[in-house]
């Protein structure tokens, strides 16, 4: 829905059509990681997880489409920093070929969001401004994630690395 927004909001027609294009891949990528989650145990405290998302989600939208865009390539950025500790040679889920085909299909078009919302947010404001918004969407997500850090060590991924990992924003990802 937010990609829907954003290509709803832009004046540009090759600009829209791309976030059209992410919309429709992460409504994919929904369906995908719905299929995963059917076959997997119910999370911990799985009510109040929810909520911590679901107002994680809502914080991204606020400011502009460029501070909204800003924080898509930070947490798309993060995303693939995840799923390529989840799919990386010897952990558990690389030797599942369905889990592993749905990720790294996810993890090919997740990194195709960051050079289009990074490339789309570059154009349209001051990149510190933008920095400072996109490090505080990966704190955010950090500190949502937190509450899997378990669940990420028994996938073979140690929780404290990739959360700190996550927590910084990576060097160049919001600079020419």
């Amino acid at each position: 829905m937010a990609f829907a927004g954003l290509a709803a909001r832009e004046a540009d027609p090759a600009a829209a059509a791309a976030l059209d294009r992410i919309g429709a891949e992460e409504r994919v990528h929904d369906g995908l990681i719905a299929g995963l989650a059917a076959g997997l145990p119910a999370p911990r405290d799985a009510p109040g997880w929810m909520r911590a998302a679901r107002r994680f989600h809502v914080r991204l939208g606020r400011g502009s489409a460029a501070e909204h865009l800003a924080r898509v390539a930070a947490i798309d950025a993060a995303v693939c920093t995840i799923l390529a500790r989840l799919t990386r040679r010897g952990a558990p889920i690389a030797s599942d070929a369905a889990s592993f085909g749905v990720l790294s299909r996810i993890h090919a078009d997740e990194a195709r969001h960051v050079r289009v919302s990074r490339g789309l947010a570059m154009a349209r404001a001051d990149t510190r401004a933008l920095a400072e918004v996109a490090a505080s969407a990966r704190g955010a997500l950090a500190d949502v994630l937190s509450v899997a850090g378990d669940a990420f060590e028994v996938l073979g991924v140690d929780a404290g690395a990739l959360l700190a990992d996550i927590r910084v924003l990576p060097d160049g990802l919001l600079r020419a």
